[in-house]
């Protein structure tokens, strides 16, 4: 695909006109895609409320060879409460290898709805060569795929086979969205033209999974992620433009002029294009992070820092680290390695103190530890960030992102090591025979659906050092926004006053979604969204108006205009005693649990 580059404010002043770019992949609004289930022919769709459809909708379903109906099911409901409905043909009326059609009609209808290829094989691939081989041409554009692999049916793996992570050695999930003779993408053998196509083929909910642009509902206002689904101009809303016509380097507070050398680190990271794929990892983590984010994002951990270049780059990866007996008082590199022995006051079972960390490790005193530290600007303190052991990518300019430590003669003895690598420390008696080591830094953010575990620490589900590991995830491409001080904090590319970011109080995703906002997901400063303000006694229109955002682009804002800033600084005379001020803000802090006003 042709790719654009634009300047980031550039970007923001056209987004809601570049939204309207989302309905290239809302292609089926019935989700009319059928999956082989053993040598059954599964056809899930859903009513098209859009076209005022309801519960009592009646629909007829044709299974089709060419122009002859080969079986027709006629008068099918949808369920009444998620408007959804399933028709099941049995292997009997099918021949695996054949390209058959379904079409979806409204009942007694002559005009299809919608329609969708479908295709059953056995593990012969039966009929792949007969004469002519016409089922396997099923959209006239010449390219010949037996078994049908990504082609409009999305969904290959069998029950028990994940499609994103956790693979079986048997797995058919390759297929969901490879294919190895037919794809559109030349990199990466994708069914779609782009990551960003393929992802939502899916994620657009047409196959039951995650709606990424559901629109706002009074169910999903609360959803961690936001949505890509800015309906109108009139919201004032805002989103992650993840389609790849953004290099990301438009990040605010990354590097705006990247190396566009080809090869070059420049250009592989900052030069890349942001879709999904900047942010989450396709063939997922391997970890409890949520919603498969990447460990590595921007692929940080493979590029090795240089004292050359004082870490322009943002290289994740430190080679040759000597293991330090004492944390040192002046610089050398962003994280080094210490040994020491834990005392009995570094330990807690409180979730609430780093020392949860050692104690969830079952690690007790006298315990001698490798810990990750890194620099605050001022000083040397712990690190708790993912080391990463995956290969990554091999040769020049990038380096393996593997974590191994060694001892005096040069042999590597991690697996003599118990290694914690989602936290960044390592333990046993076999410490006293490390001498030099390798890591490479990555993120692990341990959340759940509810965003206030990641900076509250009254949340039930609250661990210490999952917020600032969400900042340190999003400072990837935001990079100058991790920050651990207030005051003049210097960042890579640029040196600005700013939030201390740099711990969990203050997380990203405390004020920014991380796909989008609109008005009515947003929320004022006492933490009420348009739903409740609605259910408040608000009119529709008086709510919708009430939490547009004063500004046209929302940049990815949970809180309307500077509603945030109110809520966490509208304590003051100026706003508490201003006649103009009929509100009040309740006590406590935004996106965490409210009192009363006060």
């Amino acid at each position: 695909m042709s790719k654009i580059k634009l300047s980031f404010s550039l970007i923001l002043a056209i987004f809601l006109v570049g939204i309207l770019s989302t309905a290239a992949f809302a292609k089926d609004p019935y989700g009319l895609k059928p999956y082989q289930s053993g040598l059954d022919l599964v056809v899930p769709f859903n009513a098209n409320t859009a076209n005022g459809e309801t519960k009592d909708s009646s629909y007829d379903l044709a299974l089709k060879l060419g122009d002859t109906v080969v079986k027709k099911y006629e008068d099918i409901h949808v369920d009444a409460t998620t408007l959804k409905a399933s028709v099941t043909i049995p292997a009997s009326v099918i021949t695996p290898g054949t390209a058959y059609t379904v079409e979806l009609y409204a009942r007694w209808g002559s005009t299809p709805l919608s329609k969708s290829s479908a295709l059953v094989t056995d593990s012969h691939n039966t009929g792949m060569y007969q004469v002519p081989d016409t089922h396997v041409d099923v959209n006239g554009s010449g390219l010949k795929n037996a078994n049908q692999t990504g082609y409009n049916n999305t969904r290959k793996q069998r029950t028990g086979q994940k499609v994103h992570g956790f693979y079986t050695n048997n797995t058919n999930s390759c297929a969901s969205c490879h294919q190895t003779h037919t794809a559109a993408d030349g990199e990466y053998l994708l069914f779609k033209d782009g990551t960003y196509s393929t992802c939502s083929a899916c994620h657009d909910g047409t196959t039951g999974a995650y709606n990424s642009f559901a629109p706002v509902s009074e169910e999903n206002a609360d959803s961690i992620s936001g949505t890509f689904n800015v309906q109108t101009a009139g919201h004032n809303g805002s989103l992650h433009d993840a389609d790849g016509s953004l290099q990301v380097s438009a990040a605010p507070g990354g590097n705006n002029n990247p190396d566009t050398t080809k090869g070059s680190v420049g250009a592989s990271t900052w030069g890349a294009e942001f879709d999904c794929a900047s942010c989450h990892a396709a063939h997922g983590s391997g970890s409890s992070t949520e919603n498969n984010l990447n460990l590595d994002p921007m692929g940080w951990a493979q590029v090795a820092y240089s004292t050359t270049n004082n870490d322009t780059k943002n290289g994740k990866l430190f080679q040759n680290l000597t293991i330090n007996s004492t944390v040192p008082t002046t610089f050398s590199t962003p994280y080094i390695l210490v040994k020491k022995t834990l005392a009995a006051s570094d330990i807690s079972t409180d979730k609430t103190k780093y020392g949860y960390l050692y104690s969830r490790a079952k690690l007790v005193a006298g315990d001698k530890v490798i810990q990750t530290y890194r620099w605050d600007g001022s000083k040397y303190v712990a690190d708790y960030s993912l080391w990463l052991r995956d290969k990554g990518h091999v040769g020049a300019p990038f380096s393996n992102a593997d974590t191994f430590f060694k001892d005096t003669t040069g042999t590597d003895i991690t697996n003599t090591l118990n290694v914690v690598w989602k936290d960044g420390f390592a333990s046993g008696s076999a410490v006293d025979n490390v001498v030099t080591a390798q890591i490479a830094i990555g993120v692990d953010v341990e959340t759940t659906d509810n965003i206030a575990s990641l900076f509250d620490s009254a949340n039930a589900n609250y661990v210490v050092d999952s917020g600032l590991q969400m900042s340190k995830y999003c400072t990837a491409c935001h990079t100058d926004y991790l920050s651990t001080t207030r005051t003049n904090d210097t960042g890579v590319y640029t040196t600005a006053h700013r939030h201390k970011t740099g711990a969990d109080n203050l997380t990203c995703v405390r004020c920014h979604f991380a796909h989008g906002s609109e008005a009515q997901l947003m929320s004022d400063a006492n933490d009420q969204n348009y739903f409740e303000k609605v259910e408040a006694g608000m009119t529709p229109t008086a709510a919708l108006d009430y939490l547009k955002d004063p500004n046209p682009s929302s940049a990815l804002k949970r809180y309307t205009g500077m509603s945030v800033c109110y809520a966490c600084h509208g304590q003051g005379e100026q706003f508490l005693g201003n006649p103009n001020n009929k509100e009040r803000p309740v006590s406590g802090q935004p996106g965490a649990a409210r009192g009363t006003n006060y």
